[in-house]
């Protein structure tokens, strides 16, 4: 068994923490839950329980090879877990319509370091709209767009080409369909979206629909740059 002792602000769900922790994810937390494989405090643990400052929790967790891979999602598919990628999970997400570079793993220490927003990791799209985008726009994206579901940070890049109707974005926030979002709320239909990088890796040369585990360098690329020790 492992043990730590809690050190947080206010009480949390224990599977959130174990997540927090980057110990594994919530769902595989919940399944060391249910096997009896964490303790508070020297108790049994049971799915729903919460820890607070000075807790010890102890957990066996069954060690498997952590694996790194990124994925060109097709347009129309849903993001999920692949087959031959077992135990890993997508870092972030992109909606049916959309495609483009997706990274999976099973370190979840990775996974907080990409997705927290205090690091600011960058994502780059490319969108094609129908109508034509006029300076403007560029102007209230690097401001920052509010709308009915939520307020954007001010995108950190956008570029206009392609007559208009093409637009780069670079963004650090990441939250649900926020380019879409954005872009409808400045009165533009969005055709295509496709991210086309997440931080240093790029889409390019990817095969749609098949995943490209990190070579050696790769993945020591991605771990430096998450500041992560392999």
């Amino acid at each position: 068994m492992k043990t730590i002792q809690v050190k947080i602000d206010e009480v949390t769900r224990l599977n959130k923490f174990l997540s927090e922790q980057g110990i594994v994810s919530r769902r595989n937390a919940d399944e060391l839950i249910k096997n009896k494989l964490v303790t508070i405090n020297e108790k049994v643990a049971v799915l729903g329980d919460k820890v607070k400052t000075g807790d010890i929790v102890s957990f066996k967790k069954i060690e498997t090879p952590l694996t790194y891979a990124l994925y060109y999602k097709p347009r129309g598919e849903i993001t999920g877990r692949i087959p031959s990628l077992p135990g890993c999970e997508p870092i972030g997400r992109l909606d049916k319509e959309s495609e483009g570079l997706l990274l999976y793993t099973n370190d979840y220490r990775v996974v907080d370091a990409v997705l927290h927003p205090i690091h600011a990791r960058e994502k780059e799209y490319e969108v094609q709209v129908r109508e034509k985008t006029t300076p403007r726009v560029v102007t209230l994206l690097k401001r920052g767009i509010k709308t009915q579901e939520a307020t954007y940070s001010p995108v950190k890049s956008v570029q206009i080409y392609g007559e208009g109707r093409s637009i780069r974005i670079i963004i650090t926030e990441g939250k649900k369909h926020e380019i879409r979002r954005m872009l409808n709320a400045l009165n533009l239909t969005v055709l295509s979206l496709k991210r086309v990088r997440i931080m240093s890796f790029v889409s390019h040369g990817l095969k749609a629909g098949t995943p490209h585990i990190l070579s050696p360098k790769q993945k020591e690329t991605l771990l430096k740059d998450c500041g992560v020790e392999g």
